[in-house]
């Protein structure tokens, strides 16, 4: 509600009620997804021997871009063994769950004013900490200017997206991770946003003011993906004393250069990632660890560039990130390349090739040297059948991640989609670890009104 109050105030601000209320005759729209998640093997249980300690110290540096002090790793490691013991969760094998996501759009004055809103609810018969609502979007926009001169302003909840690369967005940072619907990072909360942008020879200007954040999401007790003690429960602690009410700041500049397009982003203000830290003013019979998730401030300057040459397409992602904690830079660049009509077919092929690398090396970072190889085949049918094929290799320890999508439109209405995901030779030392058993099918059936 206090999110919610905050964007209607400033929706009212800025566009007037006459302005919000001539926009309530747009046009709703509905989707509604029936998913299935099957996990193949039960999930992973916590471990107390201290062969294993250094692999549970891993995980959580890795999940988290932090990790702990060697002195609590012990702790930690005790308190998972504790929670298995005294058998917190129910997790199983079989996830059914049900997602609701109207959308409504309008637009007035010649088009020069428009209000969204896109609620989201899911329904999850296994985790109830992935059963959740969130405002993906809810924006008033206006459009001002000449034809030559244009600027734009949007004020509300919205979703920005920044980025090149395929195997990760790293540059990607105005919103939070809903990370309980899918660790691959792809959902993103909605988050509180006043957005102008202007469009001039010399390049397009955006500037973001941030007066909410957002915590991330994750799985509870009860669900699957997550490390061995869920972070759904933790305390969460800020290092600015304006906590969830600190306002950030963003800026970026684009500008395309013939086949060149190329963004230069600043971003200040609350970290997105979470370190994962253990106090003993946190102790409690539940947390034993005394474990407690802080939000951190943080500065990052990052570039992303894609550039076409023929059928070849070139990626970059690179940021410097600062926080009183860590300094350190990464990246991730490849490559794109477009097999059209292959074999003298319709169907047309397209293959990824691309590094990632993290300065904090390995046990620190998720992305810190790993090779992504993809394939896409569009078979430009009336159906618009598609497949995606992903495979992330970790270049030290050899350990693989895969990742099958297959989507098919059946009608004007319905919609199919498959989803596969195998955590395949995991080194026993690294973060993956914690997901080895979790590899899933998962089947969805969309119906659109």
């Amino acid at each position: 509600m206090q999110l919610k109050k905050k964007v209607l105030v400033c929706l009212v601000g800025m566009s007037g009620i006459s302005s919000v209320s001539s926009a309530m005759a747009g046009e709703w729209t509905t989707e509604v997804d029936l998913d299935y998640r099957y996990f193949r093997k039960p999930p992973a249980q916590a471990v107390a021997n201290s062969t294993q300690q250094a692999q549970a110290a891993a995980f959580y540096q890795f999940a988290l871009n932090a990790g702990f002090v060697p002195a609590v790793i012990p702790t930690v490691v005790a308190a998972q063994a504790a929670a298995a013991a005294s058998g917190a969760g129910t997790q199983g094998n079989n996830q059914p769950s049900v997602v609701i996501q109207p959308s409504y759009f309008n637009e007035w004055a010649d088009k020069t004013n428009s209000f969204s809103f896109k609620p989201f609810f899911r329904w999850d018969n296994m985790d109830d900490a992935r059963t959740h609502a969130d405002i993906r979007e809810m924006v008033w926009t206006s459009k001002r200017g000449t034809e030559s001169k244009p600027w734009e302003l949007k004020v509300g909840i919205d979703k920005v997206f920044w980025g090149a690369a395929e195997s990760q967005h790293l540059v990607d940072v105005i919103n939070q991770t809903d990370e309980v619907e899918n660790i691959n990072k792809e959902s993103k909360l909605g988050q509180p946003m006043v957005h102008a942008s202007m469009v001039r020879d010399w390049g397009k200007v955006e500037a973001f003011v941030m007066p909410f954040f957002r915590e991330r999401t994750f799985s509870g007790p009860d669900g699957r993906l997550r490390p061995l003690v869920s972070f759904d429960t933790l305390p969460n602690v800020y290092q600015s004393s304006d906590g969830r009410n600190h306002v950030d700041f963003a800026v970026r500049w684009s500008k395309s250069f013939g086949n060149t397009d190329v963004g230069v982003s600043q971003f200040i203000g609350t970290n997105r990632d979470p370190r994962l830290i253990s106090a003993t003013s946190y102790v409690t019979t539940a947390n034993p660890a005394g474990l407690y998730l802080s939000y951190d401030q943080m500065e990052q300057t990052s570039i992303d560039v894609t550039s076409i040459f023929g059928r070849w397409i070139g990626k970059l992602e690179a940021l410097h990130r600062t926080t009183d904690y860590a300094h350190y830079y990464a990246y991730v660049t490849g490559v794109e390349y477009a097999f059209t009509g292959v074999f003298k077919t319709p169907y047309d092929v397209n293959a990824f090739l691309e590094y990632n690398y993290d300065s904090r090396g390995q046990g620190q970072a998720i992305y810190q040297s790993d090779v992504f190889t993809g394939l896409r085949l569009s078979l430009n049918d009336a159906n618009s059948t598609q497949i995606k094929l992903g495979v992330l290799t970790d270049t030290n320890d050899s350990s693989r991640s895969t990742r099958l999508q297959v989507s098919r439109r059946l009608n004007d209405h319905w919609t199919t989609m498959f989803e596969g995901q195998w955590f395949n030779s995991i080194d026993s030392g690294n973060p993956l670890n914690a997901y080895r058993e979790d590899s899933y099918l998962q089947a969805t059936l969309a119906r659109y009104f």
